[in-house]
């Protein structure tokens, strides 16, 4: 919807340049006119990111600053997962990462590969283990693009898209192992 919104938007500003320029004898822009002013940031602040996170009943770190990134880490169950602020200035962030990473001697890089070549959201990619028969590890991430003016309710979908699809992916990898089932 958001980019079927934009490409309409996007269509309607051209449209007064084309009628213009097919205009006869219409007035030629100047270079005289003012700029227009810059746009504020995008996005959203890393605190309202994590209050909101909080909002809605997760376990939030604090903000997290190193090595020139921001990130809070997220315990959810058995699972622990980060979101990385991306594209931030003044602590408004144009974008926003989940990420979570798994690992045991069952990953290897065609279980990740398999994995998206099935599934459509959640991207993943394979790091062999750092020391001989070390496990690999298969980190999992998904970006959300934010936006001014929606406030955190475009959190919303996409987390709800993170926190439901990433039990699946942990199945995959190994983490939870499916329960049999029961024998008739």
């Amino acid at each position: 919807r958001r980019f079927a919104a934009a490409l309409a938007t996007a269509a309607l500003l051209a449209a007064p340049g084309a009628a213009l320029a097919a205009t006869p004898g219409a007035m030629p822009q100047t270079s005289y006119q003012a700029a227009p002013a810059a746009p504020a940031q995008a996005g959203l602040a890393v605190t309202a990111v994590r209050d909101w996170l909080v909002s809605v009943g997760a376990t939030v770190s604090e903000v997290n600053r190193a090595e020139g990134r921001i990130s809070v880490t997220v315990n959810d169950g058995p699972m622990t997962w980060l979101v990385f602020f991306n594209g931030c200035e003044a602590d408004v962030c144009g974008d926003i990462q989940y990420m979570a990473a798994f690992s045991n001697a069952t990953i290897t890089p065609e279980l990740v590969n398999q994995w998206n070549l099935e599934h459509r959201f959640l991207k993943a990619y394979y790091t062999p283990g750092t020391t001989a028969g070390a496990a690999g590890t298969a980190i999992v991430q998904y970006d959300v693009l934010l936006v001014n003016g929606v406030g955190t309710e475009q959190l919303i979908d996409p987390t709800s898209v993170w926190v439901g699809v990433l039990p699946t992916f942990a199945t995959h990898v190994g983490f939870f192992v499916p329960e049999a089932a029961p024998a008739q």
